[in-house]
């Protein structure tokens, strides 16, 4: 009896720790390889067809993978490790630069009106030039209002050309040198004014350094005699941040992926 409750045992370990293990069943990588695949039916064709004409620019300019997948359901699985596990299969980016975008949807709970309709995942190289607030932007601000009014197609297009109007500015190509490409610019943003947390940090740190030496010159100060309207003043310094520089590579066509590491970041709604 003990024999049979310990191997009853085991076995429902073994099951749930390979359940936990399982990889979530994402479609096959398609060959030939294409930046759009609609495997739940949710793009209109001139969508498609547009979007598609953006991608091979993208990658001929840059060497960077943008690429749209819809699905019907995740499985079970939370959209970010559909999403992951997606990039990884499918190797999306240039090996060497890890630069793959993927814009997944999730039509089950699009049609719900849920969390987990919809992910963007960024591969290492890309973010800088997409972090995840930003990700999290293109979604609110170009994806969610038209679901919302019920075009889906809309949705989806809108959000993916303005991932290409930030890949596109980050390795600073010309817009006017295809015509695919000549719409971007409509979502291309400025510069964004807020800090990141670790250059907050660092200006606070310095701060307080400034502080501190103006502090032990004050105490090493002779004392001296004071009128009414004896008065001390100091001012602390100026601080500018700086800016870092962008370049650009070139590639061939679409001709497929290559790339193997999601750095995990992005945004999902």
């Amino acid at each position: 009896m003990r024999k049979n409750s310990l191997l009853i045992a085991i076995l429902l370990v073994l099951s749930l720790t390979g359940g936990a293990l399982a990889a979530p069943p994402v479609p096959p990588a398609p060959n030939p390889a294409r930046p759009v695949n609609d495997f739940a039916g949710m793009l209109e064709p001139d969508h498609i067809s547009r979007m598609e004409g953006v991608a091979l620019a993208l990658k001929k300019a840059s060497g960077a993978d943008l690429v749209a997948v819809t699905v019907d359901n995740l499985g079970g699985y939370t959209i970010e490790e559909y999403a992951l596990e997606l990039f990884r299969t499918w190797g999306l980016g240039d090996k060497e630069q890890h630069n793959g975008v993927l814009l997944l949807v999730n039509k089950e709970n699009v049609l719900a009106d849920r969390s987990g309709r919809v992910r963007i995942e960024v591969g290492y190289g890309l973010e800088g030039a997409i972090p995840d607030g930003k990700a999290g932007r293109i979604l609110d601000e170009y994806v969610l209002p038209a679901w919302a009014k019920g075009s889906f197609s809309e949705g989806i297009y809108h959000g993916y050309m303005a991932l290409a109007a930030a890949i596109a500015e980050e390795y600073d190509i010309d817009l006017s040198r295809a015509e695919e490409l000549a719409g971007l610019s409509d979502y291309q943003t400025a510069p964004e004014d807020e800090l990141s947390l670790g250059t907050i940090i660092v200006i606070l740190i310095i701060i307080l350094i400034i502080a501190g030496l103006q502090s032990q010159q004050t105490r090493r100060r002779p004392p001296r005699r004071r009128s009414f309207y004896d008065d001390d003043h100091w001012g602390g310094p100026f601080i500018s941040g700086g800016g870092f520089g962008r370049g650009g590579f070139g590639g061939g066509g679409f001709g497929g992926f290559g790339g193997v590491s999601s750095g995990g970041g992005g945004a999902s709604r």
